[in-house]
């Protein structure tokens, strides 16, 4: 009687732009036959995720889908903000939004420039 714990990635799915699901399911094996039910883990890759330690072909899919411009928009998207130190190049939006994150106070007057000013002065530069 040998037992043993089989864990193997057996789904797949890409989701919309920015997600993909992995189930993995778990069996307890006596001598290659199945005894008991299966268990069932799913977790979720995104483009800020570590997918490093995931399986070889989770890890290709995500290297495939999720290059630099996706990560940019996945950042975008879910911070309201570019990735990257904020410049004049950003929106007044975006330079807003960054201020809230980090709880510097600004005026809805501010400008552009004057937004970059206090975000810099917080940031000790």
């Amino acid at each position: 009687m040998a037992l043993e714990k089989v864990v193997v990635v057996d789904q797949v799915e890409v989701v919309g732009e920015y997600s993909i699901q992995v189930r993995t399911s778990t069996k307890v094996m006596d001598d290659d036959v199945q005894i008991g039910g299966v268990s069932y883990h799913r977790h979720v890759v995104h483009p800020s995720s570590n997918w490093s330690n995931d399986d070889p072909k989770v890890k290709k899919i995500a290297d495939a889908l999720f290059d630099n411009d996706c990560k940019a928009e996945w950042h975008l998207e879910q911070h309201g903000y570019p990735i990257g130190d904020p410049s004049d190049s950003w929106s007044k939006a975006h330079l807003q939004k960054y201020c809230n994150r980090f709880a510097i106070d600004y005026e809805e007057s501010d400008s552009k420039a004057k937004l970059v000013e206090k975000i810099e002065a917080a940031k000790g530069e």
